[in-house]
């Protein structure tokens, strides 16, 4: 999958579109196949370094619109197309 990663702090420049492997759910979560994300105020602040808990690398993107692609839990259902 792709995903938005920033190695180390900085400018938007540092932010790098990146072929990640797909994370495996675990039990209780669900896997989103993510159509668009957005980069918030928090993410900025994280992205340049200045959230201490922060650590890098990291992919930026928490939120997001999708379809559910895999669900452990039961509780919600793979998008039907």
């Amino acid at each position: 999958m792709k995903a938005a990663i920033i190695h180390h702090p900085g400018e938007a420049e540092n932010l790098k579109l990146v072929n990640v492997p797909t994370p495996e759910p675990k039990e209780g979560q669900v896997l989103v196949k993510v159509r668009a994300f957005g980069l918030n105020r928090s993410e900025l602040t994280a992205s340049k370094g200045l959230s201490p808990s922060v650590r890098f690398p990291r992919i930026l993107g928490i939120e997001c619109v999708g379809e559910v692609e895999l669900v452990l839990s039961g509780t919600l259902k793979k998008a039907n197309k």
